[in-house]
C-alpha cells in the first residue's frame, strides 16, 4: 500500500502546473452557486411544509 502511495506522489510531482481555463472557473462558480441555492431552497421547503421536524 505504501509503495503505491509513493508512486502516486511521484507522478503528481512530475505533473506540470496547469491554470484553470475561464470556462472551468465559470463551471466551478455555477456549481457552487447551484449547490448553495439548492440548500437554501430545501431548508425553506423543509421549515415551511414540515415544521414539526424543526421543533416549532
Amino acid at each position: 500500500m505504501q509503495l503505491e502511495e509513493n508512486k502516486i506522489a511521484e507522478e503528481m510531482q512530475k505533473m506540470e502546473y496547469e491554470p484553470l481555463n475561464d470556462i472551468e472557473k465559470k463551471l466551478i462558480v455555477w456549481s457552487i452557486g447551484i449547490g448553495v441555492v439548492s440548500l437554501v431552497l430545501l431548508y425553506w421547503v423543509s421549515t415551511t411544509f414540515f415544521p414539526v421536524a424543526h421543533g416549532v
